[in-house]
């Protein structure tokens, strides 16, 4: 397929990140490209296609898209082939004054890219047509719960106290209830590897595999999730500086961000110690996980000994 679509010189390689979703990279006359697999036979990577070239029409770096595939016939399975966004993942950078930097650019671009429609909220349908873009839940509430257990708290139970439990449904509940007039885009898996770089300059933004439609802050939750471990230089005001540059924060955006990291991490315990995964409770990631949380809602570590 690729041949056909390329030229018969080429060489091809998967790449070492990911693990559900097929990348390869391609090495082609017209340069280095990037080959995406999609992950199940119902999925039109049409879809994908559709977003980047709306974002690169906003102004934004991300990568060029240079064929899709809605389906290959011998794969089974549509094909996205996309352009390079040359340089290096920002988490690398051990420059403080180039990191924030770039940070703050890509703040700006988060702003630009969260400003965009999404039809319902949770994972994008990746389904003909290509565009608007919808999601696969009808209301904000559906979403906010999706994984978790029920009846509550299910597995969670064991991870957690009493009192942090009733704490952490309070967060749930309240957070169900709120009214937003529609989703925006969230690029779902925001944070220093997916941001580029070259010598402190930021060069574009990659790996579109998690879109979705959510609440305007879910981005900026996830960064902040996951800024202790992928991050090796404070980051988190350069990239809220930046995205202030574009888009007014709203009052209290602080709590909200803390919020809507906490029901993300919530969400990715729950889906951790279920099938497929089926971690343990005493898995590093979830105990890392549990460990963040409490720290996001500055709780006191609690010895295990004292849950119930």
């Amino acid at each position: 397929m690729l041949r056909r679509v390329l030229g018969p010189e080429l060489t091809a390689a998967r790449t070492p990140a990911g693990v559900a979703t097929q990348v390869y990279r391609v090495q082609a006359a017209r340069g280095v490209l990037y080959v995406r697999i999609a992950e199940e036979d119902h999925e039109d990577l049409s879809v994908d296609a559709a977003l980047l070239e709306h974002l690169g029409g906003l102004g934004l770096r991300v990568p060029q898209v240079v064929h899709v595939e809605p389906f290959d016939q011998a794969l089974g399975r549509s094909v996205l082939i996309t352009g390079e966004i040359a340089g290096e993942p920002l988490a690398g950078c051990r420059d403080q004054r180039a990191a924030r930097r770039v940070a703050r650019a890509a703040g700006r671009e988060l702003a630009v890219l969260n400003d965009v429609g999404v039809q319902g909220f949770g994972w994008v349908r990746r389904q003909p047509p290509a565009w608007p873009l919808r999601a696969t839940s009808r209301t904000y509430a559906e979403f906010v719960t999706s994984y978790l257990p029920n009846p509550w708290p299910g597995p969670l139970g064991r991870l957690f106290t009493v009192a942090e439990l009733e704490r952490l449904w309070a967060l749930v509940d309240g957070e169900r209830r709120r009214d937003l007039a529609g989703a925006t885009l969230a690029h779902g898996d925001f944070d220093t590897t997916h941001i580029f770089q070259v010598d402190g300059h930021y060069r574009g933004l990659i790996d579109f595999g998690e879109i979705r439609g959510t609440e305007p802050l879910f981005d900026l939750g996830h960064f902040h999730l996951w800024e202790h471990e992928r991050t090796p230089v404070p980051l988190w005001d350069e990239l809220l500086a930046g995205y202030g540059e574009v888009e007014t924060l709203p009052a209290g955006h602080q709590e909200l961000v803390g919020r809507s990291a906490t029901l993300l991490g919530l969400r990715q315990l729950a889906r951790w110690l279920r099938p497929p995964r089926n971690l343990r409770r005493d898995h590093p990631a979830v105990t890392g996980r549990v460990a963040r949380l409490r720290q996001i809602l500055d709780i006191p570590a609690i010895d295990a000994s004292s849950r119930h």
